[in-house]
């Protein structure tokens, strides 16, 4: 498998890190303008991601890019699997075709509900 990060702050570096434990993925690459870590590739531009063909993506820039980011990726890739850091969009989009299956991450340890079922 090949993971596509776009995005490399402290969210995006957690999963590169975590991407590159699994021996299933065979190489990560990061759609960023900062330098990375040695262990994972540039990719360069939005471009050539459709060269890369990732089976799965992450896209953890900042919020106000993610409707664009899933619009764009949407538009070149289909049948692929896209998580979208939390929250999904700043506003409501309505997408009326996804040629991707897309997930929202979002990490519920601090819900009410949560903590009462530790308790």
């Amino acid at each position: 498998m090949i993971a596509l990060v776009i995005g490399y702050g402290s969210i995006g570096k957690k999963h590169c890190k975590i991407l590159n434990k699994i021996k299933n993925v065979k190489k990560v690459f990061v759609l960023t303008k900062q330098k990375i870590h040695n262990n994972f590739y540039k990719c360069k531009d939005l471009s050539s991601i459709k060269k890369i063909n990732p089976d799965y993506i992450v896209i953890s820039s900042s919020t106000k890019k993610h409707y664009k980011r899933l619009r764009q990726l949407n538009n070149i890739l289909s049948n692929k699997i896209i998580l979208v850091e939390k929250p999904l969009f700043e506003k409501y989009y309505n997408f009326e075709k996804l040629n991707n299956k897309v997930f929202v991450g979002y990490n519920l340890r601090f819900h009410p509900v949560i903590t009462k079922i530790r308790q």
